[in-house]
């Protein structure tokens, strides 16, 4: 994302959106009430002395809307905010959705605040995806790690056991695809599982793989993908991924709770750290950066504030009570 026009005395920063991941980076960033400009596609309004156009033309206009809702869909990457127009058309006050796609010049009007200015910071920054080829002898898991989520893509089994064997199967000929869906990625890769499959893997690939580590796991499947998210194995290949960062805050989160350490969670414990100026990171969930009370004090302890975002990392958080705290002290 490349921040084009920013007068924060006014509310207002333009932006453009450089790629699909930035839309989840406004799905953060864009609240109810706030307001969006941007050129739009809208169908044409028809004045009674004229010749009707086509049925469905539309044409293009530049509006302005005061957001009312908005949708995510993850793994395609769409955004789609609604509003009510207030500027731009005869329609003031009629409804309209921006489909927010690359290329796109986009105008917000909103309060900043610290947080919002800290994740605009952030968006601006190449935050590449990587994937992860979690893979035994009988079954090869590749998913890829979004800023979001980690997102299963491909399966490929040997058939070397169970049910499915095949005494007439080719070992290369498991390997060959799994290079396939690598190959069609194209991506940073962490290759991980239990054994020596991953290594032999590895020699079969190596003139074919480029920018690549290897790490064990004991697990191969999508628990083998999370394990090496938890060990940091993706931090070789990409430091500064943000599920690898959550994966990590929340190992963090639960060796102290289980060491009675440095944390509190919920919000009753969390609001009295912070009112001892004891907090030195805030994890909190996305529904929770409407609590103002709560930002207020976390900026006044000059804690730094970390909105959980990824899917397992999220659920584990609602289950302390959607708010945890790193302290920089022990409470009593």
């Amino acid at each position: 994302m490349k921040v084009l026009e920013m007068d924060l005395k006014k509310g207002i920063v333009k932006v453009k959106v450089q790629s699909k991941e930035d839309a989840w980076h406004l799905y953060n960033l864009i609240e109810e009430g706030d307001y969006i400009s941007a050129f739009t596609y809208r169908s044409k309004k028809e004045g009674e002395d004229k010749i009707r156009s086509k049925k469905g033309e539309k044409e293009r206009v530049y509006l302005k809307i005061q957001v009312t809702d908005k949708e995510f869909q993850k793994f395609t990457d769409r955004l789609r905010i609604r509003g009510k127009i207030v500027e731009g058309v005869e329609e003031i006050g009629a409804y309209h959705t921006f489909n927010i796609e690359p290329n796109m010049e986009i105008k917000i009007e909103k309060e900043w605040k610290e947080h919002h200015l800290k994740r605009l910071e952030e968006a601006t920054k190449k935050h590449p995806k990587v994937a992860i080829l979690a893979m035994d002898d009988e079954m090869a898991t590749l998913a890829i790690v979004h800023e979001y989520g980690v997102e299963e893509v491909a399966n490929i089994p040997s058939y070397r056991g169970g049910k499915m064997y095949n005494d007439s199967y080719d070992e290369k000929e498991y390997y060959g695809q799994i290079l396939a869906k690598i190959k069609n990625l194209n991506l940073p890769l962490v290759i991980v599982g239990p054994g020596f499959e991953k290594d032999k893997f590895v020699e079969f690939a190596k003139n074919e793989l480029k920018n690549f580590v290897v790490d064990s796991t004991s697990h191969a499947g999508m628990v083998g993908v999370y394990e090496a998210l938890k060990r940091g194995a993706v931090e070789k290949i990409a430091k500064e991924n943000r599920i690898t960062k959550e994966e990590m805050l929340m190992e963090k989160v639960m060796e102290e709770i289980s060491k009675d350490g440095l944390v509190a969670y919920g919000m009753e414990e969390v609001e009295k750290a912070l009112e001892m100026g004891a907090v030195d990171k805030l994890l909190i969930t996305s529904d929770l950066i409407k609590n103002e009370g709560l930002l207020k004090k976390a900026e006044w302890c000059r804690a730094e504030i970390i909105i959980i975002e990824g899917e397992e990392t999220r659920k584990k958080l609602e289950a302390l009570g959607k708010v945890v705290a790193l302290l920089r002290y022990k409470i009593s």
